[in-house]
């Protein structure tokens, strides 16, 4: 599969990952897309690249499935931050190709994501 296609996979899965972590407690449907469309814009997903590349511990062909995902983005003078939608493209294709590839590596993926939100939104509640 190409890096776009990785990527879209990998989106739904981080989409799916994130929605279900904020459906309950019930809140408005409104209260729900704004945290939702917080987490998964690109800027927050750059972020969690970042933290992905320091402390989780990726295979060489991961690695190269993410440059493949970071080099699948077309340029276009729309996007606010280009940099921050590379990494957010290289992030979903990682996780598209574990998801495929392995679910229980995927879970662990998953697992670590969770960890790293939990602790942003312990920071950010303390705000």
């Amino acid at each position: 599969m190409s890096g776009t296609e990785l990527a879209y996979i990998g989106d739904v899965v981080y989409e799916l990952f994130v929605r279900s972590r904020h459906v309950w407690p019930s809140k408005r449907t409104s209260d729900l897309q704004n945290t939702v469309v917080g987490l998964v814009r690109a800027e927050h997903q750059s972020y969690l690249l970042r933290q992905l590349k320091e402390s989780f511990p990726l295979s060489e062909k991961e690695k190269k499935v993410m440059m493949r995902g970071r080099n699948a983005v077309t340029k276009s003078k729309n996007r606010r931050n280009p940099a921050a939608y590379q990494d957010s493209t290289s992030l979903e294709a990682l996780i598209g190709y574990i998801y495929i590839t392995d679910k229980n590596r995927c879970q662990e993926l998953l697992a670590w994501l969770e960890s790293v939100v939990d602790i942003l939104e312990k920071d950010d509640g303390k705000s």
